[in-house]
């Protein structure tokens, strides 16, 4: 057997556990407690939504108590019932409604003489700002429900969000973390305080930092959860089955891999490790020699493998017994499942890479010299998106809020980031071959092509798209949806601080939105699903001065050339972020509006031995065209006299180029001049 070991927290507050009344365990996952709050986290007045109850009202330059509020459902506190509560605007909660002191914005090691009794804490946040509001909010049914007491966009350095929460049923208490602004530096005392000489602290308190990123989803949340009583000496944990959900039949035999947490107080030196397929046939492997602290989590392979001998979706579930020889004291989070799919159809996969970079940041000239450096050899295996962001300040100016939500869908924090099948992420600094192939050799279940059409003229883009997929989706993937951009081949406006003068794959709008379009279940081979989709860009070209106001579509775009544009298709799972397939779609035809002085379109695109160049009636001078590669070498020139621009088409041989990326510019006598980009595939 193979063990991997990694650990989560390495260090706890042992002396606060030995002496309180309360134990707490870090999430073993993202997101909230429960699911239940599912709401976006945005400042009251400016996002949030309108159902949050302001118990206290921001802009709170001294320590503020709130008002004193009732607990909508029966709770008890260190064993003992509490009805009410009030919070201060220096992140504590208390159940002491008679307490006048307001403990300051400097936090401290608890116990603590500033906090009252019977409180909760994320001490050392500031609710100073115009933003700054305590809300509150009930989530779920009678009997189980939770009251949240929401934080909202308190300072920390920055704007930072946090929650304390109080579950009906089990008395349990939970600290989230939400979101942070990369700026925000807090440092917290988080914990409960049940009186002036008994404490428990998270460990890191007093100067905890978060752990979320700036997502307003619960996506990339991370909680603390406080139970009344005495932590299990022996608990371990299932965490996740992590061998990879999409096997291909011929692959088998399959390495079965499992995660498990020690959540007890006794270090763990052995243990059993088992696996069950869909409910039986248990495979048992003693492990030892082991040193699990608590909190601490370890990855195990298991020898024995699994040999499926047909296809199909099997139930994989894993957990630990005979901890040190004894039992598991607390067998409600024994057992972890997962789903494992054989399929015994595959096709080739074309990865869909999704780039988030800005023309404001010196580290994104790096990453796409680099990241196309090693696409320039996988030419036409791959699919490439780039969002420009909204920073480095002043944010790049072709930023966009569709882009904006594929950063937060993805957690993005720093730019440049590469983002490849929606479940790898890279840094495109120092991007390598072996890194495109890990994208590029995940099998794929599904055939996907398209075609577009773009009417310059109406600033109309048309889109057809073909789905097939090789096995019957249901069950496997119940929340697809059919992604489709528009991006710019190359862009110029958008030159800022960070050097470069041209940009390439700029998104510019997802049609219909960055939802997507739901796609219902896909029933299998020789079943397809057609899609057609079109938008309309609306009013006129636009630069906006920086990302903090970017294109109203409603009423502008940032097209700098229609003739210009490109189209990219993916289908993902939306819970799981998996793509199952991507494809840059086919240029079949433009209409040229007449209405410019110097307009070309070229197709096909992409090539093979030939291109035809239209080029708008009203040109009536000498042309030149010039290819050039990836590298800026030209490996083309082209000289046209009027007389040959009587034709309505022009072709070029292109048979003596391989395959790649190619830049055509096409220049007329008063050096006016179009760039178009052109892909070769023999």
């Amino acid at each position: 057997m193979i063990r991997i070991f990694t650990t989560f927290f390495t260090f706890i507050a042992l002396n606060t556990i030995c002496f309180s009344q309360y134990f707490y365990l870090p999430s073993s996952s993202n997101g909230n407690p429960g699911g239940l709050n599912t709401d976006s986290e945005y400042p009251s007045g400016s996002g949030l939504d309108a159902s949050w109850n302001i118990l206290l009202p921001p802009g709170n330059t001294t320590p503020t108590w709130s008002s004193i509020a009732t607990i909508p459902f029966p709770f008890n506190f260190n064993g003992l019932p509490v009805s009410s509560y009030k919070v201060s605007s220096s992140g504590v909660l208390t159940f002491t409604t008679t307490a006048t002191t307001v403990p300051g914005f400097n936090n401290a090691t608890i116990p603590d003489p500033a906090i009252p009794d019977k409180s909760i804490m994320t001490w050392g946040i500031e609710g100073t700002g115009s933003n700054d509001a305590i809300a509150t909010k009930v989530f779920g049914t009678s009997g189980s429900q939770q009251l949240w007491v929401f934080f909202s966009s308190f300072t920390a350095g920055s704007w930072t969000y946090w929650s304390i929460v109080l579950e009906e049923g089990s008395d349990k208490i939970y600290i989230v973390d939400q979101r942070h602004s990369s700026n925000a530096n807090p440092q917290l005392t988080a914990g409960v305080q049940i009186n002036n000489s008994t404490a428990l602290m998270v460990a890191g308190s007093p100067s905890l930092s978060n752990l979320a990123g700036s997502d307003p989803t619960p996506a990339d949340n991370h909680y603390y959860e406080f139970t009344y009583g005495s932590q299990n000496n022996t608990d371990i944990s299932g965490i996740e089955v992590s061998t990879y959900p999409y096997q291909y039949i011929n692959d088998a035999p399959y390495t079965i891999t499992g995660i498990f947490r020690n959540l007890g107080t006794d270090s763990v030196s052995s243990m059993d490790i088992n696996y069950s397929i869909n409910g039986s046939n248990t495979i048992t492997e003693t492990v030892s020699n082991l040193n699990i602290n608590t909190f601490e989590n370890d990855t195990f392979n298991f020898n024995n493998t699994w040999n499926p001998t047909i296809d199909g979706t099997y139930d994989i579930s894993i957990w630990a017994s005979n901890i040190n020889g004894n039992n598991d004291l607390n067998n409600i989070n024994d057992t972890v499942h997962k789903l494992l799919h054989v399929f015994n159809t595959i096709t080739t996969r074309k990865p869909m890479l999704e780039t988030f970079v800005s023309s404001t940041s010196n580290y994104s000239v790096t990453g796409n010299l680099d990241l196309g450096l090693t696409l320039s050899a996988n030419s036409g295996n791959y699919s490439l998106l780039k969002y420009p962001m909204s920073w480095p300040s002043p944010g790049d100016p072709y930023f966009t809020n569709e882009g904006g939500q594929r950063r937060y869908y993805y957690s993005i924090n720093t730019v440049p980031r590469l983002v490849m099948n929606g479940v790898l992420q890279n840094n495109p600094i120092g991007f390598t071959q072996q890194e495109f192939d890990e994208a590029y050799n995940m099998y794929s279940y599904l055939d996907l092509s398209a075609n577009y059409y773009v009417d310059d003229q109406n600033q109309t883009v048309n889109v057809d798209v073909n789905i097939n997929s090789l096995c019957n989706t249901a069950g496997i993937w119940e929340n697809l949806v059919l992604h489709t951009a528009v991006y710019e081949h190359i862009t110029y406006n958008n030159i800022s601080t960070n050097g470069e003068v041209e940009f390439y794959n700029v998104m510019k709008k997802m049609i219909p939105d960055n939802n997507g379009t739901i796609l219902d279940s896909l029933n299998g081979p020789n079943n397809p699903t057609f899609v057609q989709l079109s938008y309309t860009f609306n009013g006129f070209y636009n630069l906006p001065g920086d990302a903090s106001n970017p294109i109203d579509h409603s009423i502008e775009h940032s097209i700098e050339d229609f003739n210009n544009l490109g189209v990219v298709v993916w289908v993902q799972d939306v819970d799981t972020k998996y793509i199952l397939q991507s494809t840059e779609a086919n240029l079949t035809a433009t209409n040229i509006s007449d209405e410019k002085d110097f307009t070309a379109n070229i197709f096909p695109n992409p090539a093979s031995d030939f291109i035809h160049l239209k080029l708008s009636s009203n040109i009536n001078n000498n042309i030149s065209i010039k290819i050039f590669n990836v590298l800026g070498e030209q490996v083309l020139n082209k000289n046209l006299k009027e007389s040959q621009l009587n034709k309505s088409i022009i072709s070029l041989r292109t048979q003596g180029l391989g395959n790649g990326l190619y830049n055509v510019v096409i220049t007329d006598s008063k050096e006016n001049r179009i760039v178009k980009k052109i892909n070769i595939i023999k």
